[in-house]
């Protein structure tokens, strides 16, 4: 017996009338329609928390509600759904979340691994923010902290959008990080700094919206514009996950998941991610 079909709703975007699948979220089919939405703690293999609230559109209906601003993450594609990405509103709502994560920020981003595919780097270049209107100086909270063999954590850069907290329990079935104080005071780590176990845990360097877990074997390897990238897929065992292979002048210097939902989702074992040095060991052709 064959499954019902897809239930479909008609919405618009930006004034276009449009075909939707319903109870999509709103966010993942704007960004599919190629609409850049900023976000950060909203991902595509995790839970839902709409923490940041920098995903913001106007939205109207269905039904008698007014239009208002709704972050687009938490809301669903729905019949007659009005959805505007562009409007002053929605720019200046952005914007003011955006000015909140930029006050306490550190200007690491020349040194930065994630520097040139940060979206906190993008959306502040977008928004136009070259300048700070506090005059109070920046709080400071822990640099390079050894979060064990594979990560290392900057406390500083760190923008709580949990991702990292969710990843854990949600993917590998294990809570091991968790946001600890409160108020100005949270940050993401784990109990009493223990090191970080199990076979997943450069996954966290890829989820990591703005450099605050990075990968300590792509320390300062190689700026990302500089890297060549190739597609490629892991030998390393009968699953073979979709991956893309990063090179900088002839050396293969990081390894990471490709999305492909019929085989790794968005993830790959730390074996695969890092056992790479025979491919650039000198006798190789």
């Amino acid at each position: 017996m064959s499954d019902s079909p897809e239930r479909r709703v008609r919405l618009a975007v930006d004034g276009q009338g449009l075909d939707a699948p319903a109870g999509k979220n709103l966010l993942g089919f704007l960004n599919a329609l190629g609409k850049e939405i900023p976000h950060f703690c909203w991902h595509p293999g995790l839970s839902v928390v709409a923490s940041c609230r920098q995903c913001q559109v106007e939205v109207q209906g269905p039904g008698p509600a007014p239009r208002r601003l709704a972050v687009a993450c938490r809301t669903e594609t729905a019949e007659g759904l009005q959805v505007w990405t562009g409007t002053d509103a929605v720019r200046k709502a952005r914007r003011g979340v955006l000015e909140f994560l930029l006050a306490n920020h550190p200007l690491d981003c020349p040194i930065c691994d994630k520097a040139g595919e940060c979206p906190l780097q993008d959306f502040t270049f977008e928004q136009g923010q070259s300048a700070s209107r506090s005059d109070l100086e920046k709080r400071t909270f822990r640099k390079r902290v050894d979060l064990g063999p594979v990560i290392t954590l900057d406390e500083e850069r760190c923008v709580l959008c949990s991702r990292c907290v969710r990843f854990f329990p949600e993917v590998t079935g294990e809570t091991q990080l968790g946001i600890f104080g409160r108020g100005a005071h949270s940050m993401v780590g784990t109990p009493g700094d223990r090191p970080l176990e199990g076979r997943y845990q450069g996954n966290l360097a890829d989820i990591c919206p703005v450099g605050a877990l990075t990968l300590k074997k792509f320390a300062h390897a190689a700026r990302i514009w500089n890297l060549r990238s190739t597609p490629s897929v892991c030998p390393l065992c009968s699953r073979g996950c979709s991956t893309t292979v990063d090179v900088h002048r002839g050396a293969v210097v990081r390894i990471r998941p490709r999305p492909n939902p019929a085989v790794n989702w968005h993830w790959m074992c730390d074996e695969g991610r890092l056992r790479f040095d025979d491919l650039n060991a000198a006798e190789r052709l």
